[in-house]
């Protein structure tokens, strides 16, 4: 089969452009146009270390799915791998949640290569919402991670962990409310934790380590064997993105991520200058502890935890206009409504008005108030978030303060050695010179007595021959 680089729309392998664009086309992936006769592939959607996504129709029904298919030598010629797959295939077709991507069939293309055939979504990743709208309001957050909590409690409760939570890998459907177009998929890396579903046939062609960095928990980091607390924690770290616009724990590489993940406290909200309550926070901080028995031990556990503190939240700011000063607006403006491919959920909306501070409050009046409130939180955690940045600044600038100064004091320690020892080198100079001319004078005096012992000889001699000179005088006189 060929596809078209520009569109990647497949064509058979007698085709050589691509009747929409006419660019030439290339073979890519070693797939058949038609996938076990029934499914006739048209355009490739994304790739991956795993496979290929494809958009495809089947033939006799017409209707539209999407396919992924695993490269071949990722299976090899092992039929166990294989095996396996097919049942992991199935135990995702069995959860059965409007919430989780349907798989409605698996097949192999010539003995080798699996494929699973999926529902088709036409919408948006959580990825691409968060591009586009950065962060989410506490609210938004909650109705997005209880649609995700749902389709992962689902699949909890057949025992199938997921591995692989991460925004790429939640879609959104358009033109249905948030409670229903939210779609988890990519079972592929789960590990079924039943009789012989054992371990994805990645794990065998892989080191071992399953998942996506930014997301993973602390235990899928070594060999423990990750339970549905694993997936707690992507999903706490999703929720942090969705709040803060980032995700907590970032590097310059995969071990400098996984050190963060095994020993560093996620950055706190405030530090993002990101005006979250305290009680969010807190749910945030417990689903991303290191040790999994201090996480909430369920999805449901932990979306009723947030659920609780969002509630909390917009229930103590209790409204304080009259029914005539609200305005029918909602918490969800008209443009994130339509990025966001739906909107506050019934059954959300129905949790906020059960506390008592909003019984008897119509709906657009508890969002509105809630949008109010929530400005005015935000207003102070902002102005708290600059006066933490204000003190984090003045500390840099004492600290650096406190450094130019203790360099400044080496440096005029180290000029005072240094003349110090300049001024011993020139006192032993010194002294040195004065034990050479002192030694100079004394050889000088040595050779000065030397000179005269020798001139005192000398007349000792002269005066010795003198005397023999007269006495031999006087004999010869008296004779």
């Amino acid at each position: 089969m060929k596809e078209c680089p520009s569109c990647n729309r497949c064509f058979p392998d007698q085709s050589e452009r691509c009747l929409i664009d006419d660019d030439l086309l290339v073979t890519t992936f070693p797939v058949p146009p038609v996938l076990d006769s029934r499914y006739q592939l048209r355009r490739r959607l994304g790739q991956g270390g795993m496979g290929a996504v494809y958009k495809a129709q089947h033939i006799f029904l017409k209707t539209t799915h999407a396919i992924k298919v695993i490269l071949p030598d990722l299976v090899g010629n092992d039929p166990e791998l294989a095996r396996r797959f097919r049942q992991e295939a199935m135990a995702a077709a069995a959860i059965r949640h409007h919430n989780v991507i349907a798989v409605t069939d698996y097949g192999l293309v010539n003995e080798t290569m699996p494929f699973i055939v999926m529902e088709f979504i036409q919408g948006k990743s959580l990825q691409d919402v968060l591009n586009e709208i950065k962060r989410f309001t506490s609210l938004q957050a909650l109705e997005f991670m209880s649609a995700v909590g749902a389709g992962m409690g689902a699949a909890h409760r057949r025992g199938i962990v997921h591995r692989d939570l991460k925004p790429l890998n939640i879609m959104i459907e358009d033109a249905l409310p948030i409670s229903e177009a939210v779609k988890v998929l990519d079972f592929g890396l789960a590990k079924i934790r039943s009789g012989e579903l054992l371990g994805s046939f990645v794990a065998a062609k892989t080191t071992g380590i399953m998942g996506s960095p930014y997301y993973m928990a602390p235990e899928q980091w070594s060999d423990e064997e990750p339970d549905q607390r694993a997936d707690i924690y992507s999903l706490g770290i999703i929720l942090y993105q969705m709040l803060a616009g980032d995700v907590p724990f970032k590097g310059p590489s995969v071990p400098a991520i996984m050190k963060k993940h095994l020993m560093d406290a996620p950055p706190r909200f405030a530090e993002h200058g990101v005006p979250v309550s305290p009680g969010v926070e807190n749910v945030v901080r417990r689903a991303l502890e290191k040790d999994p028995d201090r996480r909430p031990q369920t999805a449901g556990e932990f979306i009723n935890e947030l659920r609780e503190a969002v509630t909390t939240d917009y229930a103590t700011r209790r409204p304080t206009q009259t029914a005539g000063d609200l305005q029918p607006e909602t918490l969800i403006s008209p443009t994130s409504r339509d990025q966001l491919a739906g909107t506050i959920s019934d059954q959300q909306s129905a949790g906020v008005r059960s506390t008592d501070a909003f019984r008897g409050i119509s709906d657009a009046q508890i969002l509105f108030e809630a949008q109010r409130r929530e400005a005015e939180v935000r207003r102070r955690q902002e102005e708290e978030a600059a006066r933490w940045r204000a003190n984090k600044e003045q500390e840099r600038l004492e600290a650096e303060a406190r450094m130019r100064a203790a360099e400044e004091a080496l440096k005029r320690e180290a000029e005072e050695a240094a003349q110090r020892a300049a001024e011993e080198e020139q006192r032993k100079q010194e002294a040195a010179r004065r034990a050479e001319e002192e030694q100079l004078r004394l050889e000088v005096e040595a050779a000065a007595r030397r000179v005269e012992a020798e001139r005192q000889q000398r007349e000792l001699a002269a005066e010795q021959q003198r005397q023999v000179e007269a006495e031999a005088r006087r004999r010869a006189e008296e004779e």
